[in-house]
């Protein structure tokens, strides 16, 4: 079994934003440019350009993404999408605590996964992520290369890897997308692993 489908499956893993700076072999990259209705549209072009380098099979082995419950068990993300939810995983409620990734009027943090999604699938959801920042983002998954995709906004997407080989690998694919910003950052991963 993978590295990363058995982290999914393991509620001590808790993949907090910023995903890539909480996660040293990461890939920031930039998707929205230029103005106005070219800003979204580049946005989304970027977006599916980067998910057909990560996914060249057209398969996404799994997706999940993380509702957030209050004490009477209600959600608050209210834009939940319906996938088929193949499993459920509670998160590790203290650890989020003492992360101060949550606050103590959360009751539980779970994690929502759904296998084999196809690349059509993934096109729609990455429109609604861009369009309506959709809320929670949805991760997509590849067991055989390791990595998490998620895109946060707009603005840009992060690609997590969990194999230093995978990370190289996908390196020089990725770099033309890569957010100036953090390309040094990244550059320093690449020559240090």
């Amino acid at each position: 079994m993978s590295n990363i489908r058995k982290r999914i499956l393991d509620g001590s893993f808790l993949y907090l934003q910023p995903w890539f700076y909480n996660n040293k072999l990461s890939f920031r990259c930039e998707l929205g440019i230029g103005e106005g209705k070219e800003y979204m549209d580049n946005a989304f072009h970027r977006a599916i350009s980067i998910a057909n380098i990560l996914f060249a099979n057209k398969t996404i082995d799994a997706t999940f993404y993380h509702l957030y419950f209050d004490n009477d068990g209600r959600t608050y993300d209210a834009n939940a999408l319906i996938l088929k939810i193949d499993k459920i995983v509670e998160l590790d409620r203290y650890s989020l605590i003492e992360l101060e990734a949550i606050d103590d009027d959360i009751a539980a943090v779970k994690r929502y996964i759904s296998y084999n999604i196809d690349f059509d699938t993934l096109e729609s959801i990455l429109k609604s992520q861009i369009e309506c920042q959709l809320n929670p983002p949805v991760n997509f998954v590849s067991f055989d290369n390791e990595f998490v995709f998620s895109v946060y906004d707009d603005r840009g997407c992060d690609i997590v890897f969990f194999n230093n080989d995978k990370f190289k690998e996908f390196y020089s694919r990725l770099e033309p997308y890569f957010l100036e910003y953090d390309r040094e950052k990244m550059k320093e991963t690449f020559e240090s692993i």
